[in-house]
């Protein structure tokens, strides 16, 4: 994901499967994930929404479950980082060799250049290239989270996909194509994704390819109605039942007293 050298690592199967053996499935794939984003970020992998968003992306809404789980299962460590006991140690490994490696290099390169008698100018010239492990590194995430999602995005978020318990669509994924969209796609954009969602039923696709194919333009919004707009609806309708003599959907004692009220004062 960015521009580093490559970090090396030893690589046991066997230890992998016995390790993972007793988690949840979800959890296994998490924590491969971790153990991964611990080696890219050189055991720097923050620990915030963003990395958790990419660790359990498929099944994000399970994220504190996952991370209960790998924690309680002495997995993980969490404070500001998320840690793991052995891959901290296959990096400080890693970072040892290839120290002992650049000695050996520039070791070499001046017993080259000293028969030449220039071992000075060129030994900083190998020193250059035998730049350290993590000189160009960048932390994976980014603290300063706004810089990340707009507030309008979130807000758009929280009201169309999380506020409707929508397990399908990625935020990340969603986000990018989002932001291809003209100011006027994206003002009904969230209730044509709802009116979508109810016409297909389970068989809905996910948001980000609702915007990239381009269904949103063969959609019509559907009005939604406000709770108080439901409720106003639902007492005039039992108004007009209770009018005519028929059982209204809601009998208890208080309600049906309310309509013969509102009856006796609006004759």
């Amino acid at each position: 994901m960015q521009d580093k050298k490559m970090i090396f690592i030893t690589y046991c199967p066997d230890d992998q499967w016995t390790g993972c053996s007793m988690l949840s499935a979800e959890s296994e794939l998490a924590y491969r994930r971790i153990q991964d984003l611990i080696y890219m970020t050189d055991d720097k992998l923050f620990n915030d929404e963003i990395a958790w968003q990419q660790i359990t992306r498929g099944f994000s809404d399970q994220i504190v479950k996952v991370k209960n789980e790998l924690v309680l299962k002495k997995k993980i460590q969490i404070d500001d980082y998320i840690k793991n006991k052995r891959c901290s140690e296959v990096i400080e490994e890693a970072k040892n060799n290839y120290a002992k490696n650049q000695e050996r290099a520039l070791k070499g390169a001046k017993a080259r250049w000293d028969k030449e008698n220039n071992a000075t100018s060129n030994a900083n010239a190998v020193l250059k290239q035998c730049q350290p492990l993590t000189i160009n590194h960048k932390p994976l995430t980014n603290n300063n989270k706004s810089s990340i999602y707009t507030q309008e995005f979130d807000i758009f978020w929280r009201k169309y996909v999380l506020d409707e318990h929508d397990k399908r669509s990625t935020k990340w994924d969603s986000y990018k194509q989002w932001k291809k969209l003209k100011d006027e796609e994206k003002e009904s954009l969230g209730d044509k994704f709802l009116t979508y969602k109810r016409q297909k039923g389970d068989f809905y696709k996910a948001l980000e390819r609702f915007i990239s194919k381009k269904i949103y333009l063969e959609i019509t919004a559907e009005k939604t109605m406000t709770k108080e707009e439901i409720d106003n609806w639902q007492f005039n309708t039992d108004i007009e039942m209770r009018r005519k003599g028929l059982k209204t959907m809601r009998w208890s004692m208080d309600y049906i007293e309310k309509l013969d009220e509102y009856i006796a004062n609006n004759p």
